[in-house]
């Protein structure tokens, strides 16, 4: 009897390290980060996909007028998407969406702006089932009728506050998420600042969105992210054992708080 009730404390000691090596695993993997990009810069993701390469990176790209593209830029998106990238909606015309509803309605908005989006990229197997509001322009209308059209909808945050109460994280009681951007030209830009948004996700076990728009080596004009800041964010998701997301895939997941 005693050998036996040493031998079950043994196993049950053994099998909670286990388990517990396991939930911390789990909760490993859950900290990461969603880089997306807005807009039609299609010639720009490519090339900086090449240089994120060696980080094993995945983005999500949010298109806009898809109808517009010339076909060397689609089989490019085709070929991002090949490699693990998600190609998401950002609508056909760039609309502002609680504007344009304001002025004629749902439907019209649906019609003129979602339905022939989601056509027109299916018909190249580019179906996108994410979506980003341009200019960040919604409300609970428009949050409830894309939600029917979308696993998940990305809207915009700003500021610099502190990490622990940015809004720029994943939460699983909602489909709509909010992304911080990493243009050069917000007054918010900092890298030390978007790295300890990392930092704190890491510790927490959440989920970091950002955004930019036009990737560049060099910063010009608005609306574009210098290579180095991606850099130093795809440097410290990689050395930190964190995990890049596609938006999409904040969908299926459980609490990450």
């Amino acid at each position: 009897m005693k050998k036996y009730f040493v031998l079950l404390v043994t196993i049950t000691l053994f099998s909670c390290n286990e388990n517990d090596e396991i939930s911390n695993q789990q909760q490993d993997k859950q900290s990461g980060v969603v880089i997306s990009f807005d807009d039609d810069y299609v010639n720009e993701w490519h090339e900086v996909n090449t240089v994120l390469q060696p980080y094993d990176w995945k983005a999500t790209f949010f298109v806009t007028r898809f109808n517009q593209l010339s076909s060397d830029k689609i089989q490019k998106l085709k070929a991002l998407k090949s490699e693990g990238h998600e190609i998401g909606g950002h609508g056909l015309n760039h609309l502002n969406a609680v504007n344009y509803i304001s002025s004629n309605s749902t439907t019209a908005y649906l019609n003129h702006e979602i339905t022939p989006m989601i056509t027109q990229m299916s018909s190249f197997d580019l179906v996108p089932t994410s979506f980003a509001y341009p200019y960040g322009s919604r409300n609970t209308t428009t949050d409830n009728l894309l939600l029917n059209e979308f696993q998940i909808i990305r809207g915009t945050t700003y500021g610099n506050a502190a990490p622990i109460s940015q809004n720029c994280y994943y939460n699983s009681n909602s489909k709509l998420v909010f992304g911080l951007g990493i243009d050069k030209n917000y007054s918010h830009f900092n890298i030390p600042y978007f790295l300890s948004l990392l930092e704190h996700a890491k510790k927490n076990n959440k989920i970091v969105i950002f955004y930019a728009h036009k990737p560049v080596l060099s910063f010009q004009n608005n609306y574009e992210t210098e290579y180095q800041t991606l850099i130093e964010i795809c440097n410290y998701v990689k050395n930190n054992n964190m995990k890049f997301y596609r938006m999409s895939e904040l969908s299926n997941l459980e609490d990450a708080n």
